[in-house]
């Protein structure tokens, strides 16, 4: 079959816990989760296209356009944030090319049904799509068998089947490598980058930690053979001319023995390419900063998160304004620079609180900083929270079309949504308008009209 993969071009300021300006101008991402599926695809011997509208700047029109040049029998779609943009953008596309669409990503655990519900969308695949998508594809095909595939669900006799997974975990051991020939490598960057062409790519998946606000603490936590990391990177820098990936791991630095070897995996190779990468302030030490220097890192993002030593503690973060300080100064030393991720909203945010995190920015040595506003995501506490104060499922009946879309207030402030991202914009002002960051500012700038 012919399958074509859409990041659709629409933007949605309601799910971002970003201010709009820095969200949409300082960074593009290749969609890397539509090239894992591209790979899927095409080792089971299917068609398939990547239609990245981000990436290219496409119009809904331009995008049926190219749907229709290629004859796809079904279109793919990722639903990461609950979106009634997303779902309009979907309608459209159904309307115009007549084609089934499948859907998948992380909130389909949640709400495979609710997501159904909706007339235009018509398959949906639940946890990995490594073997349950294929196997559908090939029921599509020659119909029959839907209803014995794992991990999907699907409209029959107007009712909605959902087959739930056994194992939600993704099988990053089985996972091929994701499909770099489908998208054009060179219109992807971050504005501290200056290296370009620039990726993303993944090691592991899920997290061990149990953030209140993150629903990543609810995932298995999972390993990508190193073999399988290695040979991938060597294929970014010798098959597309890579020169920075960017790893996205939760937290790269957990399994210290595993990245050790990783690491000295990389060193190995001598490829003119450097990375970046996150972890907690918890997990580095001499030997592996030293070891990371070595193989390439030339960034760590820490979350640091708030100036709030209380807060830290009632989201379980596990970690002190002391540990934060001593991590980025081991950091420095090693000649590794450091970009903070902190968070306004937290629980017991105040405005005091947050001028202490907006200082705390200021007065560590960061080379970067980034600030967010907390937002609601279904498959954690605080949502579980607020649904038990709502008395009903508001993203059950959002994603039914059911309701209007709203932001739902964080109970742990007395701010509003409002006054929370005033305080991000405040805060990215107080950090970056300072003469040692004119330099990003200007990027900034200049990402958003030439790239």
């Amino acid at each position: 079959m012919k399958v074509a993969l859409v990041n659709p071009s629409y933007f949605d300021p309601f799910s971002m816990e970003n201010v709009g300006i820095v969200e949409s101008m300082a960074r593009r991402l290749p969609p890397l989760s539509l090239m894992y599926v591209s790979s899927i695809l095409k080792e089971n011997g299917h068609d398939c296209i990547i239609i990245d509208g981000v990436g290219e700047r496409l119009s809904k029109r331009k995008i049926v356009r190219r749907i229709e040049e290629y004859g796809a029998d079904i279109i793919g779609f990722s639903v990461i944030a609950p979106s009634r943009k997303l779902f309009k953008f979907m309608e459209y596309v159904k309307r115009k090319t007549g084609k089934p669409i499948i859907v998948g990503g992380h909130i389909l655990l949640y709400y495979p049904e609710a997501i159904l519900s909706n007339q235009f969308i018509d398959y949906a695949i639940i946890g990995s799509a490594l073997h349950s998508l294929p196997k559908l594809l090939e029921a599509l095909e020659y119909g029959d068998g839907i209803d014995e595939i794992e991990g999907v669900g699907f409209k029959k006799e107007g009712k909605i089947i959902i087959n739930y997974p056994k194992d939600i975990r993704k099988k990053l051991e089985e996972l091929p490598i994701p499909d770099r020939d489908a998208i054009n490598n060179a219109l992807y960057f971050s504005v501290v980058s200056t290296a370009k062409p620039y990726t993303i790519m993944v090691t592991s998946s899920g997290c061990i930690y149990k953030c209140s606000f993150c629903p990543m603490g609810r995932l298995p936590y999972e390993e990508r053979r190193i073999e399988d990391v290695v040979r991938e990177i060597k294929d970014c820098v010798e098959k597309y001319g890579i020169k920075e990936i960017d790893i996205q791991d939760e937290n790269f630095l957990f399994n210290k023995e595993r990245t050790l070897r990783l690491i000295k995996e990389i060193s190995k190779m001598k490829l003119n390419v450097r990375f970046s990468c996150r972890a907690r302030v918890d997990s580095v030490d001499e030997d592996i900063l030293k070891a990371l220097k070595k193989a390439g890192c030339w960034l760590i993002m820490y979350g640091i998160e708030s100036g709030s030593e209380e807060a830290l503690k009632r989201e379980h973060k596990g970690i002190t304004h002391e540990k934060i300080k001593n991590a980025i100064l081991a950091t420095k030393k090693h000649g590794i620079k450091v970009l903070g991720f902190f968070i306004i909203g937290n629980e017991g945010e105040n405005e005091e609180s947050i001028r202490k995190t907006i200082w705390l920015a200021k007065n560590l040595p960061l080379d970067y900083a980034q600030f967010f506003h907390m937002v609601v995501k279904p498959g954690t506490e605080l949502y579980d929270e607020i649904k038990e104060k709502l008395g009903y499922d508001y993203f059950d009946l959002f994603l039914r079309g059911k309701i209007k879309k709203k932001e739902l207030n964080i109970p742990w402030t007395n701010l509003d949504n409002r006054k929370l991202k005033f305080w991000v914009f405040i805060a990215y002002l107080s950090f970056y308008m300072r003469r040692k960051h004119v330099g990003t500012l200007l990027r900034l700038f200049i990402n958003s009209f030439f790239y």
